[in-house]
């Protein structure tokens, strides 16, 4: 039951960006839910790499972005619910009504179907995707802070699964994780650079990367990672959930010109997306849903790529900034020590 009496005197109360409620309103609402005692779903919803956005195009833009996939959420979710803005990029929904899992599942589930590849009409090269975290009353908590720390531990779940996705909070699955603040986010960040770096700059470059590879496959969850050169695939890590192993080479030829030449990288969060076809077909034929290939260069010479492949989550992986600065910056170091020392992937024993 939406209890529409309530949000007749609050059209005055909107977001004045997105044009959503505001977080008061919605608290309000979740508020009177309780009260009532009438069984509700609250998800945080979380726009994919919306900092690309504003980093990238303009804070404009991400403005008129952001008012547009507002209106296709509230668009989608329809009369089932309520859309409020919780800040920044993160919207709040609030489904009163059944909170059975499966009936939870198909809710977020189609909220999600339908809002893949968002676009907006000043982004036509981009699609944006969405992660959403949801926990239940009076099933999780009985109270909105109890609702929100837990609804709050599956979005961080499912940004840690690769975003584009959704994530029902299970006590079993989800009541260990620690939320990280954000000095936890910068020291754990530079934590990975440093242990990157005095792992690669050891005596044994063999035991570096070998260490350096399970840390970074372990941390990011990345099914598999390894050196690429046209003669094999070396020092392959797999993910401890991912049951494929027989990964094979590419041809680096039908993957030229998806090859940044500035940066050295290729990367796809959908394979589907703008991929020619001979590569496309590379991919698929090794049930590869989402790629990420930085070159191993230094000084003009080119030993081989760190490659990372997403083989689990047909939805794809988005990639994250850290994620690939921090495999950037492992290849660089890797390409500066194999180029001092005088070696080639193929050579390391």
């Amino acid at each position: 039951m939406l209890y529409n009496e309530f949000f007749d005197d609050k059209y005055d109360k909107i977001d004045e960006l997105t044009k959503v409620y505001s977080r008061e309103v919605i608290f309000s609402y979740m508020t009177l839910l309780i009260s009532k005692n009438q069984p509700f779903n609250v998800c945080i919803l979380d726009i994919d790499n919306f900092k690309y956005v504003n980093d990238g195009y303009g804070h404009k833009v991400g403005d008129r972005a952001l008012y547009e996939v507002s209106r296709r959420i509230e668009e989608i979710l329809g009369d089932k619910g309520v859309v409020g803005r919780y800040g920044g990029d993160e919207f709040i929904l609030v489904v009163p009504g059944s909170i059975e899992y499966d009936d939870t599942w198909n809710n977020w589930h189609n909220l999600l179907e339908c809002s893949k590849n968002l676009k907006s009409k000043d982004l036509n090269a981009l699609n944006m995707t969405v992660t959403m975290g949801s926990s239940r009353f009076p099933k999780d908590s009985t109270n909105i802070d109890g609702l929100f720390e837990l609804a709050d531990k599956a979005l961080y779940r499912g940004k840690m699964k690769g975003r584009n996705c959704f994530i029902i909070y299970l006590p079993e699955k989800h009541a260990n994780i620690n939320l990280k603040s954000e000095r936890d986010k910068v020291v754990s960040s530079t934590y990975i650079y440093s242990t990157i770096f005095n792992k690669m700059t050891q005596e044994n470059i063999k035991d570096g990367i070998t260490e350096s590879l399970n840390s970074l496959g372990s941390f990011f969850m990345i099914d598999h990672l390894c050196l690429s050169t046209p003669n094999g695939l070396y020092f392959e890590y797999f993910h401890p959930i991912c049951k494929k192993r027989d990964f094979k080479v590419i041809d680096l030829s039908i993957m030229k010109t998806h090859i940044n030449s500035h940066s050295g990288i290729f990367y796809k969060n959908f394979i589907e997306d703008g991929l020619n076809s001979k590569l496309t077909a590379a991919l698929e034929e090794q049930g590869i849903f989402s790629a990420f290939w930085v070159e191993i260069k230094a000084h003009g010479k080119l030993f081989g790529h760190v490659r990372a492949d997403i083989v689990l989550n047909p939805s794809g992986r988005i990639w994250q900034n850290l994620d690939m600065d921090v495999l950037l910056n492992f290849a660089h170091v890797l390409a500066e020590e194999l180029y001092y020392r005088d070696l080639k992937i193929e050579d390391i024993k």
